[in-house]
């Protein structure tokens, strides 16, 4: 049950009871294991700490994501999403089909997403999602590029980089439905991730996605610390995902991906 003065809230500015007759279609909100979650079409897109002084933030998020927002604040964040993924793709490597990390996970995410049968706007959202995951990266670059050991800061301040993407969405409330997906994507399914050690589906939908496609494109372009010493294929890379489902992943969605990747690319793993 919402508490009582984020329902008043909720009346004041919508002016009606925040009821969803079926959770399994449009906007919903509701309280569940301590947070206030909102749902699309059934699947959780955000969930927030219930604190009172946030219900002001939850309920223009609720109003955005239901399309209670004005065209200009549309044209504001198309505007400012454009300025932000074009900075990261700047600042990431190249590909020798001249592509970044950023844009092959957003190629990625929108072609799996079509696999499922999403409907086009869902798609598309999906995909601007994965553009901006790693906008917090920008912080660390910066920070490398005056460094003297650029090495050593990129690996004492990694897992910084979903809270200072976070601070970076922060600017024009037209970003704040991306927040979830950039400070979660590196949340596990087993409650030992990071920046807040969220578990199972405390993790938002799309940020559990965009963790497996993350994972995905990096160890099949970069030599990660994080993973190990060498490259690996897409079958090594598949098979890995298999077996940190349930640990790092959420189960249904690696069986999803690797059902796709099996029958759009015809990499097959046992």
């Amino acid at each position: 049950m919402l508490p009582d003065e984020l329902v008043k809230l909720f009346k004041e500015a919508f002016g009606k009871e925040p009821i969803c007759e079926d959770p399994s279609k449009g906007i919903c909100i509701s309280k569940e294991n301590g947070y206030i979650v909102i749902r699309e079409n059934g699947k959780v897109i955000a969930q927030f700490e219930d604190n009172e002084p946030d219900y002001g933030f939850i309920l223009q998020y609720y109003a955005k994501k239901a399309g209670l927002f004005a065209p200009q604040d549309k044209y504001i964040e198309e505007l400012l999403r454009s300025l932000f993924v074009n900075i990261i793709v700047l600042t990431e490597v190249e590909d020798k089909n001249g592509f970044s990390h950023s844009q092959r996970v957003a190629k990625l995410a929108e072609e799996f997403a079509r696999y499922l049968g999403w409907d086009e706007s869902n798609i598309q959202e999906l995909r601007n999602h994965a553009f901006l995951h790693d906008v917090g990266k920008i912080a660390i670059e910066q920070l490398m590029l005056y460094s003297p050991t650029r090495l050593r800061t990129f690996e004492a301040h990694y897992e910084d980089h979903p809270t200072m993407g976070t601070i970076y969405l922060t600017i024009h409330e037209s970003l704040w439905k991306y927040i979830p997906t950039v400070r979660h994507h590196h949340e596990r399914w087993d409650g030992k991730g990071f920046p807040d050690k969220l578990k199972g589906e405390e993790i938002p939908y799309f940020a559990r996605i965009i963790a497996i496609l993350d994972y995905y494109d990096e160890v099949t372009n970069f030599v990660s610390a994080d993973w190990d010493s060498e490259i690996k294929t897409p079958q090594q890379a598949l098979k890995e995902i298999k077996s940190l489902a349930g640990t790092f992943f959420d189960p249904t969605i690696v069986e999803q991906f690797v059902n796709f990747m099996r029958d759009v690319y015809n990499i097959n793993v046992q």
